[in-house]
């Protein structure tokens, strides 16, 4: 073989086989490298299950033996720690209910264990928003209540739904189940929603029939009073239905009758003449002649 022939074939050689071999070798380290942070990452998953099982456990535990904060799921077993929590109850209780009326199967299932309450001499104050004085299941729960004792008021708005028995428990809805709640007994939670309760009622107007307070103006004004002043803040009718528990389309007939009150020519128009008007701080009445307000 002369010189020439040989190193052709060492050039079409030594391409082949040497690069294969580094390829080879940085490919397997490549892969090596890879499978131990798949290792390490299996590794912090295992700890984080050994994490979520000790936090399962405890809190199992916590529940199983009266935990200060207990979360509830379905009607049925809410109702049933509710009924107990009335029956041990001896000295107060209060309650919060926004959203409008209530619907009158659960006005039903409730008077029996309130006038059992009631008859034991236990403080009931309740709080709805206005539009309940409107509703005739309302109406007539009630009477029946107020009758024994007990009290109801009512506010354009006000937090979530709150239960307080006795100072010592008290339940609030789960934001993000509409079917489940929280059981809390915790001293200093409770107390400071009692708390919060206390200052709300003071504020809060007696409950009187629908014609009381269709003929008195105050209710339906200081609702009209609630919406100018949402209005400045939220920019959907539906939103402001729900915060007063009204029907969107009352919030809407109430927006209209304040834009005729005004002189407003749009709703931007609205929000300025709102702003620069005196109706959000005084007892100024838009419109005294204002229909009842129906949920529907």
């Amino acid at each position: 073989m002369s010189s020439n022939e040989a190193h052709q074939s060492e050039t079409r050689l030594m391409p082949w086989v040497g690069p294969q071999r580094s390829d080879s070798s940085l490919s397997l380290a490549a892969l090596e490298q890879e499978a131990r942070a798949i290792q390490g990452k299996l590794g912090d998953v295992r700890a984080g299950l050994a994490q979520l099982r000790q936090v399962q456990e405890a809190l199992g535990k916590s529940s199983e033996h009266g935990g200060e904060l207990r979360r509830i799921s379905g009607l049925r077993e809410i109702n049933a720690l509710l009924t107990a929590a009335a029956t041990d109850c001896r000295e107060s209780l209060a309650t919060a209910q926004p959203r409008g009326p209530r619907q009158p199967e659960v006005l039903e299932e409730a008077l029996p264990r309130d006038v059992a309450m009631l008859r034991r001499g236990v403080r009931m104050r309740t709080l709805y928003q206005h539009p309940a004085r409107f509703s005739a299941p309302t109406q007539a729960y009630v009477e029946k209540v107020t009758a024994l004792g007990g009290e109801v008021r009512t506010l354009a708005e006000f937090f979530e739904r709150l239960i307080v028995f006795d100072r010592a428990v008290a339940f609030i809805p789960d934001p993000d189940d509409q079917e489940a709640a929280v059981m809390i007994r915790n001293p200093a939670v409770v107390e400071f929603l009692a708390g919060a309760f206390d200052r709300v009622w003071l504020t809060a107007v007696p409950f009187s029939s629908a014609y009381e307070s269709r003929t008195e103006d105050g209710i339906v004004s200081a609702i009209q009073r609630a919406i100018a002043r949402l209005l400045l803040h939220e920019e959907k009718d539906a939103a402001i239905a729900r915060r007063l528990g009204i029907s969107e389309r009352n919030c809407r007939g109430h927006i209209a009758k304040l834009m005729k009150h005004l002189g407003a020519r749009n709703r931007t128009h609205l929000g300025y003449l709102l702003a620069s008007s005196d109706l959000l701080t005084t007892h100024v009445e838009p419109d005294g002649e204002a229909d009842p307000i129906p949920q529907s």
